[in-house]
């Protein structure tokens, strides 16, 4: 053993953290978690701030120095390369940042479950939010179920967008949610926040306007056994008045436009409901503008909104973050 750092967190938020560590890149895998009491401490490798400032929309940790035991450690895609290679998984397909088939081969040796690399050739664009690949090593295909918190997903990753970085998040949302809440997702993709809810008991409503979005969404209601769930084809802010003061929450995951649709979701919103509103923000100014969007579209309607929750869900680009603000509606 020898000593290293770590976090200190609760238990009942040990797995939360654990998980956004990995997706940050630093978990310690060389390490072993340890228990004491109600709190577990997580290995962790140098965290940087810009780590520190998203764990810290997670919840209260400390950094402790620990003298972990060791893991009995696996060999990494690093290992083989030298270097970080930048990919996500997504079910048995990864998406590698580059074409390079040197990172593919031993993205493919480390990760067994892996049978197609490909590389995006656009970036995520369009009404229906979609982008293009090519073929980098393995299979040739953009189709793969994917699994995540128990539920499993068709996904077509060229004609409907997914990430597995909203995994965390999806979770929290989800724990939120009580039996019998009514949802409303007005972005609803292939399903996971929808489905993810609807299971624990919610009535959910999701929408989405792309054909092939909603296609897989019912075959992911289908492949989960899930029937407590309303699935529409169309556009969200056509539906606001035949919905209006209807959730208990609306979700909002449509993060670069997210602002112009904040009137929709404020009258699908009950009094006392609450919105998940997601948005794209420069690191100088991460909730303050979209605060201040919120503030204006409540106005607008003679709302009133106060602020729940804000935080970071990821990384999205260099001092660019993907954040979360959860703000109840209060109507008069």
């Amino acid at each position: 053993m020898a000593s290293s750092p770590g976090l200190k967190v609760h238990r009942s938020r040990g797995e939360t953290f654990r998980r956004r560590l990995v997706e940050l890149g630093v978990f310690d895998r060389d390490r072993k978690i340890m228990s004491e009491g109600d709190h577990l401490y997580l290995p962790v490798l140098d965290l940087g701030r810009e780590a520190a400032e998203d764990l810290a929309s997670l919840g209260d940790f400390e950094v402790v120095v620990k003298d972990f035991e060791d893991a009995g450690r696996k060999e990494t895609v690093e290992d083989l390369l030298g270097r970080r290679a930048h990919f996500e998984v997504v079910g048995d397909v990864a998406i590698l940042d580059s074409p390079d088939r040197e990172n593919a081969a031993a993205i493919m040796t480390v990760h067994k479950n892996v049978n197609t690399v490909i590389s995006p050739l656009t970036p995520v664009e369009g009404e229906y939010r979609t982008r293009r690949f090519q073929h980098v090593a393995g299979e040739r295909k953009t189709v793969t179920v994917h699994k995540e918190h128990g539920l499993r997903y068709r996904i077509d990753l060229e004609n409907a967008y997914f990430t597995p970085r909203l995994g965390t998040e999806r979770l929290r949302i989800a724990k939120l949610v009580r039996p019998g809440d009514v949802v409303f997702d007005m972005f609803a993709g292939v399903g996971p926040f929808a489905l993810s809810i609807a299971k624990r008991g919610a009535k959910v409503v999701a929408v989405d306007k792309n054909p092939e979005a909603v296609r897989l969404m019912r075959e992911n209601a289908r492949l989960n056994r899930i029937d407590e769930i309303e699935i529409l084809e169309g556009d969200a802010s056509t539906m606001a008045e035949r919905y209006e003061n209807f959730a208990d929450h609306v979700i909002m995951n449509l993060p670069h436009t997210a602002h112009d649709f904040l009137e929709h979701a404020i009258r699908i919103a009950k009094d006392g409901g609450v919105v998940h509103y997601y948005a794209i923000a420069p690191e100088e100014d991460l909730y303050g503008r979209d605060t201040a969007f919120v503030e204006e579209a409540a106005l607008a309607l003679g709302a009133k909104i106060r602020i729940l929750f804000c935080g970071i869900v990821r990384s999205y680009a260099p001092h660019k973050y993907n954040v979360v603000i959860d703000f109840e509606v209060l109507k008069p």
